[in-house]
């Protein structure tokens, strides 16, 4: 499914002009640049030649040269030079493996696929315009933790699931967290929100009751974007207002086997924090890396240790759960669909179901 379908790999902020960044997704290296032309480009991080990785970390590049043999490649893929031209024969026509890449939303999208089988307007269906309200293009990376875990599926269940806050995160942030959540449905894509029902404890920025129905030029973003946003199969973007405005940013990536994957947390600011501003955002990005690396991951490690044993046979999911009901459903509608028929199965008429 991963190679079908298009992956947020970076933000648009992430990769200023002549920089790249390297990841591995599901067992496939990744090289992500943004050209001199400011283009965003995605290539398989191999050499040609006999399969080496090319690139690691992040940074400023023009080119890039494989470690093994000494060959290199410039932005657009291609061959630009390699040792003992006249020995080892003619191979200037080599070229680096690329796959389809596109922006949208600030974002910078990836299909593990020389050929996409998706269009952007089948799989957003408009939805890329709501995030767009982010501006991503202007926000700047303050720290990013790699949180290993088990299989992605069971990762990514606690993203859309506000039942177990108070339960499981009690000793965190949970205290006096609703279990109860709003979803909201687009194609494959939610939104989770949690009910208010008191005018009392709520943060002025994000308070409805607040809001002037009569105008609501004058709402204030916060008020509009709070929650969890759900980016089918594997994002989760999440606001939050410790040491100025903050987002974070989740990337579940599958390992290299079933029972691996990768939690990603980037965490952004918004503008230039002050000193006292940067320390906040720092103390609150690693709180929630604490909340996922030392709460949610080692349940669902023992999810899947139950699921191994053969004797856990079924989930129970309840009406509350429905997030998780709608992410299962989808990824089987995927897996039964196929290459073909899949731009039918996203193109959905644009609009939230609740």
């Amino acid at each position: 499914m991963f190679m079908r379908l298009p992956l947020m790999l970076a933000a648009s902020c992430e990769l200023d002009t002549n920089s790249y960044k390297a990841m591995e997704v599901a067992g496939i290296p990744v090289l992500l640049l943004r050209d001199r032309q400011g283009q965003a480009r995605a290539f398989l991080n191999s050499c040609p030649h006999r399969g080496a990785i090319l690139s690691e970390g992040q940074g400023p590049a023009t080119r890039f040269t494989c470690p093994y043999h000494g060959w290199t490649f410039g932005q657009d893929g291609k061959l630009a030079g390699y040792p003992l031209r006249e020995a080892f024969g003619d191979v200037s026509d080599i070229r680096l493996t690329e796959f389809s890449t596109f922006e949208s939303a600030g974002m910078v999208w990836v299909t593990l696929n020389p050929q996409p089988l998706v269009s952007p307007k089948a799989f957003f269906s408009g939805f890329d315009q709501l995030l767009d309200v982010f501006n991503l293009n202007d926000w700047t990376l303050l720290t990013r933790h790699e949180l290993p875990g088990p299989n992605w599926k069971l990762c990514f269940d606690a993203h859309l699931d506000f039942y177990h806050l108070p339960v499981l995160h009690g000793r965190s942030f949970g205290p006096g967290m609703s279990p109860k959540a709003i979803y909201g449905y687009w194609g494959p894509h939610q939104r989770l929100s949690q009910p208010q029902n008191t005018k009392a404890d709520i943060d002025d920025d994000i308070n409805l009751f607040k809001l002037d129905p009569g105008h609501p030029d004058r709402w204030p973003l916060g008020s509009m974007m709070v929650g969890e946003w759900i980016i089918f199969p594997n994002v989760s973007i999440n606001y939050f207002y410790r040491g100025g405005l903050g987002m974070l940013i989740s990337q579940i990536i599958p390992g290299r086997r079933s029972d691996e994957a990768v939690t990603v947390q980037s965490y952004f600011v918004a503008g230039s924090p002050d000193e006292s501003q940067h320390q906040a955002a720092a103390e609150q990005s690693a709180f929630l890396a604490h909340v996922v690396g030392d709460e949610d991951l080692p349940t669902s490690a023992g999810q899947q240790l139950a699921i191994q044993s053969g004797h856990f046979k079924e989930m129970i999911l309840g009406r509350n759960e429905g997030g998780i009901q709608a992410f299962h459903g989808w990824i089987e509608r995927v897996l039964e669909t196929e290459d073909a028929e899949l731009n039918e199965l996203f193109a959905i008429e644009p609009g939230w179901r609740f």
